[in-house]
């Protein structure tokens, strides 16, 4: 795969990836390990988005880790109208944590569109009840399919999997968007 660097005019402008603006402290530390915690996580994310030049965007999309962290915390300050889309595992266990930050943004009174539940592998209602408990969207669930791994970095072959096919079911009928 070729590499993406994004160009820097005053400031960074982020490389476009199939249509999409991309950005990604990856582009700068390439395949070095970041040894960052807390605080230095955060840093070097506000400084990304101080530097970053988005333009106009329809929508901003921030791949954090489940759970409550300095990130999340400096996320809810510094965005302005942020709004959660949360994605859990069908795992209880990894639900725990996902249950107390849609706990912690509903007490802030941070928007939460919905919850998504990822790599569902059996049939059990057990997450689709606990976001209904909560009084939060559920917007459904997307299988496991082994065939995504396969399909990194090939565009066509991974709109092809049942994952993509589920998730342009669930972003059409949620946010009627066409697909």
């Amino acid at each position: 795969m070729k590499e993406i660097k994004p160009k820097e005019e005053k400031g960074i402008v982020p490389t476009k990836v199939h249509g999409l603006k991309y950005m990604s402290i990856v582009a700068y530390s390439g395949e070095k390990t970041l040894p960052l915690r807390g605080a230095d996580v955060s840093n070097a994310l506000i400084e990304l988005f101080s530097v970053t030049i988005w333009d106009y965007l329809n929508f901003l999309i921030i791949d954090m880790p489940p759970g409550i962290s300095d990130v999340t915390l400096d996320m809810i300050r510094f965005v302005k109208n942020i709004e959660f889309l949360v994605v859990s595992t069908p795992s209880p266990l990894a639900f725990e944590t996902v249950e107390k930050l849609l706990t912690l943004l509903m007490e802030l009174k941070v928007s939460v569109i919905g919850v998504v539940e990822n790599m569902k592998m059996k049939q059990s209602p057990f997450i689709r009840q606990k976001v209904a408990e909560a009084g939060i969207p559920f917007f459904g669930e997307i299988p496991f399919d082994p065939k995504v791994e396969d399909a990194l970095g090939n565009v066509d072959l991974l709109l092809r999997t049942d994952f993509a096919k589920k998730l342009a079911e669930i972003v059409s009928k949620c946010f009627s968007l066409p697909i």
